[in-house]
């Protein structure tokens, strides 16, 4: 990974990563989005609603800095493809900008919470633009439409107003999305028939991605459900779609057991 400049990086939980984009002085970084869902889960419903889009907010203007720095490390990449990352970048400053109006019409400020950049980090310590593609789009934006669309139906539904607003604003910002990972995927599959050893680019990102998740404590797989429809659009085969799905029973199972065990252990299975 020597295409990071020497002394741009950071090391979080024993994991080299690239040091953090600048940020204005009244925001307070933190490292790993665990302790921002810490602090979520400790709001109220008015803050717990502005946090959430505060978060959606940075990772707008993180994948608009990725895009960028896609542009800026790989020169030689195709120019329809760094066509394409241009017009990425041109979306997410319209996303983020939007955003923005709605947490200011919330109350929010800048600095209101806290912001962590580990998609940042992550992605642009990787070497290869295919390495980057597979994690930022196929894997880290794919994930945001399965997110997008539970809050298009949690927000949709509300009786409050600036509820309903934040769901169309979801869904308007998911069909962008839909598009950036559709050529994400399109040119993978280019890159893969013109060279091979993009597999093997591929296979060791998403090696290291999940040593990453590991150490950091993260969660690759979430148990939200999968967008299918969303998926199918951005270029995803039923089979991969299928796989997805499976992975997302898996953790289920998983987090399922370790509640059990853990009422268990404090007691709260026994009868008295």
């Amino acid at each position: 990974m020597g295409i990071v400049p020497e002394g741009d990086t950071k090391v979080v939980c024993g994991v080299t990563l690239r040091r953090d984009p600048a940020r204005e002085p009244c925001y307070h970084i933190v490292h790993l989005h665990r302790e921002l869902e810490a602090l979520h889960l400790e709001l109220d419903a008015g803050s717990s609603l502005r946090e959430r889009i505060y978060r959606d907010l940075n990772a707008e203007i993180q994948t608009l800095e990725i895009a960028a720095q896609c542009l800026v490390d790989f020169p030689e990449a195709p120019w329809e493809l760094r066509l394409e990352l241009a017009r990425q970048c041109w979306d997410e400053v319209r996303h983020a900008g939007l955003l923005d109006r709605h947490l200011q019409e919330l109350g929010s400020w800048k600095g209101e919470f806290p912001i962590a950049n580990l998609d940042w980090s992550v992605v642009c310590m990787l070497d290869s633009l295919p390495a980057r593609l597979a994690v930022q789009h196929r894997t880290f934006e794919a994930g945001s439409l399965d997110l997008g669309q539970v809050g298009v139906e949690k927000f949709g539904e509300s009786d409050d107003q600036k509820e309903r607003e934040l769901a169309a604003l979801t869904e308007a910002i998911d069909a962008d999305e839909v598009a950036h990972v559709r050529f994400a995927n399109e040119w993978l599959k280019r890159f893969a028939k013109e060279d091979p050893r993009t597999v093997l680019q591929v296979a060791s990102a998403m090696r290291w991605l999940k040593q990453v998740v590991e150490a950091t404590g993260g969660v690759l797989d979430h148990t939200v459900p999968t967008n299918v429809g969303d998926r199918s659009l951005a270029g995803f085969t039923p089979r991969e779609i299928a796989e997805t799905q499976r992975l997302e029973r898996e953790l289920a199972g998983e987090l399922e057991r370790s509640k059990q065990e853990i009422a268990d252990a404090s007691g709260g299975g026994n009868e008295n």
